[in-house]
């Protein structure tokens, strides 16, 4: 149940299993995942959830409306009386920047599930923030969320598609990479 005390966290778990049950699959990126990960690092008032199956617009508003979402005055938000956390639908399909993204995990909290971007796409995620806009807001969710999570991050992962993405147009993202990686372990 939503209410006024809720946290983003509790309306995501919320958001997504009243999403399954009507056999929708949203996916949480962005912003709203690092605060799930690291919730005394990053704070987003949105939970941005990318649709991986594409329902009738009306069965989504029944989904949303079921747990108090209603559509907001900006196009493609939604909001509820009883918090101050909107959100919205992004358009798929679920990437981080020139990658598609296959694999997602589900965490479990009592009878609801969060269907969320792993925590090494979540990084990537943020970095990428960083990488194409000079976010520095990204760069520090990205380094609060690995140092949360540094045992479950693929820095491998992260280093080649750092080079992938740095090849096209020709960009130094190495470099923005680095100074993560200076921020991680200082």
């Amino acid at each position: 149940m939503i209410d006024e005390n809720s946290t983003l966290e509790d309306v995501c778990f919320e958001v997504s299993t009243a999403l399954d049950r009507h056999s929708i699959t949203g996916v949480l990126t962005g912003g709203s995942a690092a605060t799930v990960y690291a919730p005394n690092v990053y704070t987003s008032y949105d939970a941005d959830f990318v649709l991986t199956s594409y329902p009738e617009r009306q069965r989504l508003e029944q989904a949303l409306a079921e747990i108090g979402y209603v559509p907001s005055a900006c196009p493609g938000m939604y909001e509820h009386l009883k918090t101050v956390y909107t959100l919205d639908f992004p358009a798929g399909p679920l990437s981080v920047g020139g990658d598609y993204v296959h694999e997602t995990t589900t965490l479990e909290r009592d009878d609801l599930h969060l269907r969320i971007l792993t925590v090494t796409d979540c990084v990537r995620d943020r970095l990428s923030g960083f990488y194409y806009w000079d976010d520095y807001t990204s760069l520090n969710a990205a380094v609060g969320v690995a140092q949360a999570h540094r045992d479950r991050i693929d820095f491998n992962r992260l280093r080649e598609w750092t080079e992938r993405e740095s090849g096209s147009p020709p960009t130094d993202y190495g470099t923005r990479y680095a100074e993560f990686l200076k921020r991680l372990n200082a």
